[in-house]
Formats: C-alpha cells, sequence, structure tokens
C-alpha cells in the first residue's frame, strides 16, 4: 500500500527554503522600487532645469521663485498621486549668469530629496 503526500520535515524544509528566498528577495526589491520612485525625481528636475534654461536665454532672467506658469512645461507639484514636490529659487541670477536650485521633496518623507544646483552658465551638480 502506497502512501501518497509529503513528510513533515520534507514540508518544513520547503517553508525554510522559501523564507531564506523571501529575506534574501524583499530588501532588493524594495531598494529597486525606491530606485524607480527617485528616477521621476530626476527626470523631472531635468524637465524643470530645461524649462528653467530656455525661460532665462527668452527672457534674460528667472521667473519667480516656483512660478511653474511662467515656464513652457506643466507644473508638476499639480499631479495627483505624487511622489515629490517641486521648488525651485533663483540664486542671484544676473543678465549674464544663472544660478538656481531645484528641488524635489519626497512627499511624506522630507529627508528625501533630489536638488540641482546650477553654478554657473556651465556647471551644476545634482545631490
Amino acid at each position: 500500500m502506497f502512501k501518497k503526500g509529503f513528510t513533515l520535515l520534507e514540508l518544513l524544509i520547503v517553508v525554510i527554503i522559501i523564507g531564506i528566498l523571501a529575506t534574501v528577495a524583499l530588501p532588493q526589491y524594495t531598494t529597486t522600487i525606491e530606485k524607480a520612485r527617485s528616477a521621476e525625481a530626476v527626470i523631472n528636475v531635468g524637465a524643470i532645469r530645461v524649462a528653467l534654461d530656455r525661460y532665462w536665454y527668452q527672457i534674460g532672467a528667472l521667473p519667480a521663485n516656483n512660478n511653474f506658469l511662467s515656464l513652457d512645461i506643466d507644473n508638476p507639484n499639480l499631479v495627483t498621486n505624487k511622489l515629490y514636490t517641486y521648488e525651485f529659487r533663483d540664486d542671484g541670477t544676473t543678465g549674464t549668469v544663472r544660478k538656481y536650485t531645484v528641488t524635489a521633496t519626497r512627499v511624506g518623507l522630507p529627508d528625501t530629496w533630489v536638488k540641482w544646483k546650477q553654478l554657473d552658465n556651465i556647471t551644476g551638480k545634482i545631490t
């Protein structure tokens, strides 16, 4: 007489293996999700930068801080279910040199941000 099924030991080993795999995979999954979310911020900060540069080349100055209506892009702060809030500020732009900062701050996590600092007409950096 043959009995079909698994022993308790076999089931226990399978549960342990699944637990080990979940322990390894879950942190990697979380990291990947956060990278994708921060990529959204980097893309939007880049779009704001390009719009600010275009505005500066056309007008010779930057718009008032956070005045997205002056830019030729949609205001990213009006998107529903947004992950970041966006702001920009003039850091002393003159007629010949543009200096500004664009910041994306994570909604609900104010210590998490992406920031672009335009240092002069050529140099800038993202943090």
